[in-house]
């Protein structure tokens, strides 16, 4: 045999597994005295093979790997997410702006991102209560509702078909809202409502 060419990975395995023709087996062990890469490759897949057989892992019980992949098979509905929202404006901390659009509102804009849904919110107060109206920005929130709530008050409104909301009024103080849809359960834990 020619020691500058090497055993392929299959007859090495073939020798390790002690599936080879005692003839065959004497060419290629000659090649293996002579050559210290097929000799390495020999000793792990022998290592390897050892271990394989000395394994004595069992199967998972059917109705687990039944259930493991029902998760991921279609028509499963999938689980929902909690996704804690980021304010990225607040018109309270805005620069003013110039124009027409700078002109004193009495609402107050916050605007917080959830991933792939945006939430835009409108907050007026009126004789120390608040109403939150607001629209979640997102392809679908069909069923979804809005929920107010903390120590002074709580509330809550369903999306319409726009993903628009009002909140019944609530008074003055520090709320948790949180937005459920079918898939994802968007949360603001800190909003303030004050003057």
């Amino acid at each position: 045999m020619n020691t500058s060419s090497h055993i392929s990975l299959e007859v090495l395995t073939d020798i390790a597994e002690e599936r080879v023709r005692p003839e065959a087996l004497e060419a290629a062990m000659s090649h293996i005295s002579t050559c210290s890469a097929c000799d390495d490759t020999l000793i792990r897949l022998r290592q390897l093979i050892s271990m394989m057989r000395s394994d004595r892992s069992e199967d998972a019980p059917p109705e687990v790997l039944t259930s493991a992949m029902n998760i991921f098979s279609p028509g499963t509905p999938l689980p929902l997410r909690r996704i804690v929202a980021i304010l990225t404006f607040d018109s309270r901390s805005a620069p003013p702006a110039f124009g027409m659009r700078s002109a004193h509102t009495i609402s107050r804009q916050m605007l917080y991102s959830a991933l792939e849904s945006d939430l835009d919110l409108r907050i007026t107060v009126q004789n120390e209560e608040c109403i939150v109206v607001g629209q979640v920005l997102r392809e679908n929130c069909s069923g979804g509702l809005v929920e107010i709530s903390g120590v002074t008050g709580s509330a809550e409104a369903g999306l319409n078909e726009l993903c628009e909301f009002t909140l019944p009024t609530v008074p003055l103080g520090n709320y948790l809202l949180r937005v459920k849809m079918v898939d994802v359960e968007i949360e603001v834990p800190d909003l303030e409502l004050k003057l």
